[in-house]
């Protein structure tokens, strides 16, 4: 077929100008990845003295510097880096297909279909209203919080967000009070946290953790992540890569959010067993913690309960959604077992590369080199996967 002579003509008149509009675009790139870095570098709040600009040109950010005791002696080659962390693993999985687990109600709809276990899915709430679901009905949110039972709770989340943002746990106290995000409320108080809410959001009906979890914090529910890839060397199996408890604290309840100063500890994959809590340094001294800062509760050597069930759980969730080949699976552990809150292509390497460099296990390294994870400088490439050109890397 022969094509559109205006098109054609375009063609022509842009081939001798290919190269600089080729170069106009990495630069424009580079420029937009500079910015957010940049963004990103600024939301640790400390003075400029503080700051690491030595490991900015081998792509880490000041914070994580500190985070992987990089000025100790540990070898950076060991490390995903922040360049790479931001730029390049959230496109392991091909963007139509993140788009499933992005979306916090299709990912509910897909883990039922795949008889996963994960929480029951009350409703969804738009335009001030809660629509229930799957069965018939709506009614405004002011109705919905008066027909809560006492004691109940129920998690209102966006339908797209990440590092816990726009989260509100709502328990019904007594008979003329919630409390929203642990702050007591009338009920029209409540209401006016979601009227001024413009994105929809999904209702989850509250889940009771294990009494082993709670035990660690008893004022937020502590979920584990665990990340999940493929191994290139045998038939695409699914491994597990890492896993860490988080852990809630003070500062981050009710929730367990690492980047909102919540613990995590290293789950050991054979035994179950937690090594030492850290969290995001606020200085430029990274802390060790055995016990809970704030409740005293053991840490270190703690099994995390139904461990082999945890364990099991999220291979057979890797295997049944195979296609997408590199996941951070977030976990509830009820009495009654494991449930998976969420997956998520933005898997949270600096929680785990706070505990040990993911470089260490080589099929990790493989996974990661061969998805175009490499030691090299910010440039523009084309993905693997068909998309447009992405944020990649040159070999220094």
């Amino acid at each position: 077929m022969s094509m559109n002579p205006a098109r054609a003509a375009i063609k022509r008149i842009r081939a001798p100008f290919g190269w600089a509009f080729r170069k106009y675009r990495a630069a424009r790139v580079f420029q937009i990845a500079l910015k957010k870095l940049w963004r990103k570098e600024m939301q640790w709040d400390v003075p400029f003295t503080m700051r690491r600009p030595r490991w900015w040109l081998k792509g880490f950010l000041s914070r994580s510097a500190v985070l992987y005791e990089l000025e100790q002696g540990n070898d950076p080659n060991r490390y995903v880096s922040d360049v790479h962390r931001y730029f390049r693993t959230k496109n392991m999985v091909h963007a139509r297909l993140q788009d499933i687990i992005n979306n916090k109600l299709s990912t509910h709809l897909l883990l039922r279909s795949m008889d996963i276990r994960s929480p029951e899915l009350i409703g969804v709430f738009s335009r001030g209203l809660v629509h229930f679901f799957p069965g018939e009905g709506r009614m405004s949110v002011v109705d919905y919080l008066e027909s809560m039972e006492q004691a109940e709770t129920v998690f209102f989340k966006v339908l797209a967000g990440a590092e816990g943002n726009n989260i509100h746990a709502v328990e019904r106290t007594s008979d003329r009070t919630w409390a929203v995000d642990g702050v007591q409320r009338t009920k029209g108080s409540a209401a006016s946290v979601f009227a001024v809410q413009p994105k929809p959001m999904i209702i989850e009906r509250g889940l009771i953790q294990h009494p082993d979890q709670a035990a660690l914090f008893a004022d937020s529910v502590n979920t584990l992540r665990v990340l999940t890839m493929v191994d290139l060397e045998n038939g695409n199996e699914p491994f597990i890569a890492m896993a860490v408890q988080r852990i809630g604290c003070r500062r981050s309840a009710p929730a367990d959010n690492w980047t909102r100063g919540g613990l995590s500890a290293r789950v050991d994959l054979e035994t179950g067993r937690l090594g030492r809590a850290t969290r995001l340094p606020d200085g430029d001294v990274k802390e060790w913690f055995d016990t809970h800062p704030d409740s005293g509760a053991q840490i270190t050597g703690v099994s995390v309960p139904m461990w082999q069930e945890v364990h099991d759980l999220v291979l057979h969730s890797a295997r049944s959604l195979s296609f997408m080949e590199y996941i951070g699976w977030d976990i509830v552990i009820s009495p009654e077992g494991p449930v998976v809150l969420e997956a998520n292509v933005n898997t949270g390497l600096n929680v785990m590369q706070s505990h040990a460099p993911l470089f260490d296990d080589p099929r990790v390294r493989n996974y990661y080199s061969k998805r175009g994870v490499k030691t090299r400088l910010l440039a523009e490439a084309p993905a693997e996967n068909g998309d447009a050109s992405v944020p990649v890397v040159e070999e220094v």
